[in-house]
């Protein structure tokens, strides 16, 4: 995963756009450090941060699960997001977690002794949201018994701009910040790694950064939480925000805010899953069945391919393995992401066995979409949930640009206990990288090489002692799918051992 998409994913930086399509709004305030040590920001205790192996991670809250007669009666939840349970795609239930909470997280009255196991994740989605359940190895009642301040989800998430606060634990801040500014539905199709969102909340927020993933962002006006924080496309160019994320600047119409701004997902379908308490995914109001892992072996967010330059040429295709928790599949190609959540036009049930969706792409240059839903059996219906979980995978056409790259200088060579680390210098690693095939010198000859049998080289690579010696054949690419000359290295220890 490049930089640019592991802060996209797991950060949300602030944005400080205000000229807006419709109309201007006022500029949000700086963010403020949170105090507590006179009981002065009790309302918001219940947020904290997720800490893992010694580290400060993401930002969690506490959940208001009481029933309706206001008793506590299960385990303590916290909501986070998804990418924050380590999930990079599909839907997990009941997935084990090593990690602990730690509320109260005020710059004034940290105690980092005073922690609270987390027990698992109930429930985690990055199918086109990125939002999760954890359940503590605690009580409800224990927690507000000790001060604890859940807070509630909203029945519904709003449909106007509305003011909002954005309270997180980034890790440029001591403890707890508040941030205040302005929210506002979006339908426009983003892009992020791995998934594709049709329906999110965007800020103007100032000050969210790294570790305020999680964050809740809160109603000014109720107080109730109307979704979690979950990235941003904050500091991106024009030019990255469109070719990678799908925000071209088109479908403005109405918009408040402009495309750099931070994200976050709506909960208000999560109230119905709670019965008496405690998370139940089977509920009969939950809508959240039926679910499906998916795994795949695509590890970028849009997957590039070459328009074909005359007829003869063959039209891309999708070329997609994968795996799914279920027996069957069903799938269909589509221009507009939001056709994959309605049930027109998906294919008949495919065994997930060996699963691969060779299906043409298209001809024209843009963007595609492969829709992906798992099911048991052929007369499984569309419903909510299934449609909810559908997994989205982004395809460009590209016209290529025959300029040539610079050509690559030698890898750096490091020698190790277990064979040598190559690695190449640094290229832009989003616009353009290194592919590399190596063979056995005696059989290997780098110009004879079908340039498709070569593999991104994401980081450096490790040859282990009993390949070497071994010849390295590499070359530049761009996003254009303009190239460099193949070049030819061949790697073996030196007489020294060194």
């Amino acid at each position: 995963m490049n930089y640019d998409m592991k802060r996209f994913i797991s950060l949300a930086l602030a944005t400080s756009a205000l000229i807006t399509c419709a109309h201007s709004i006022a500029e949000s305030p700086e963010p403020e450090l949170l105090n507590n040590a006179d009981g002065q920001s009790n309302q918001w205790n219940g947020v904290g941060q997720i800490h893992r192996n010694g580290s400060r991670y993401c930002t969690a809250f506490l959940l208001d699960t009481r029933d309706s007669n206001n008793e506590a009666n299960g385990p303590a939840y916290i909501a986070t997001n998804a990418h924050c349970a380590s999930i990079k795609t599909g839907t997990t239930t009941n997935k084990n977690y090593q990690g602990e909470m730690q509320f109260n997280y005020f710059a004034d009255t940290l105690d980092p002794t005073k922690r609270y196991a987390i027990k698992k994740v109930s429930w985690a989605s990055l199918a086109s949201a990125d939002t999760a359940i954890m359940e503590l190895d605690t009580s409800l009642n224990a927690l507000l018994q000790e001060g604890i301040t859940p807070l509630k989800l909203a029945s519904s998430a709003p449909a106007n701009p509305t003011q909002v606060k954005v309270i997180g634990a980034p890790s440029v801040a001591s403890g707890l910040r508040l941030s205040t500014c302005t929210q506002e539905p979006s339908n426009i199709v983003l892009i992020k790694y791995m998934t594709v969102h049709t329906n999110y909340q965007k800020q103007d927020c100032k000050g969210i950064a790294p570790g305020s993933s999680g964050s809740p962002v809160i109603d000014a006006a109720t107080g109730e939480v109307t979704g979690v924080l979950s990235g941003t496309t904050y500091g991106l160019s024009d030019d990255k925000l469109c070719f990678w994320h799908g925000l071209c600047g088109e479908n403005k119409t109405g918009s408040s805010l402009p495309d750099r701004a931070s994200h976050s997902f709506p909960m208000d379908y999560l109230t119905a899953c709670f019965t008496e308490g405690r998370f139940d995914i089977d509920a009969s109001t939950c809508t959240l069945k039926p679910e499906f892992s998916f795994n795949s072996t695509i590890d970028s967010d849009v997957t590039l391919h070459k328009k074909p330059m005359n007829d003869n040429e063959e039209t891309p295709s999708w070329g997609t393995e994968f795996t799914m928790s279920t027996a069957f599949y069903r799938y269909k190609t589509v221009r507009d992401a939001h056709a994959c959540h309605l049930p027109e036009n998906y294919s008949d049930i495919i065994s997930t066995h060996s699963a691969k969706v060779a299906a043409p792409i298209g001809r024209e240059e843009g963007l595609y979409y492969l829709c992906l839903v798992g099911v048991d059996t052929a007369e499984q219906p569309f419903t909510t949930g299934l449609l909810r979980n559908a997994q989205i995978l982004p395809a460009r056409i590209v016209e290529p640009v025959s300029t040539p790259l610079p050509d690559l200088t030698p890898p750096a060579i490091r020698t190790l206990p277990i064979g040598l680390l190559l690695s190449f210098s640094a290229v832009d690693g989003r616009n353009a990288w290194v592919q590399v095939y190596t063979g056995p010198p005696e059989t290997t000859d780098c110009g004879a090489i079908n340039l498709n049998e070569y593999e991104n080289l994401k980081h450096g690579f490790l040859i282990l002692n009993r390949y070497l010696p071994r010849t390295v054949c590499s070359y530049a690419m761009d996003r254009n799918f303009s190239t460099s000359h193949v070049r030819t290295d061949l790697v073996q220890h030196s007489e020294n051992g060194e």
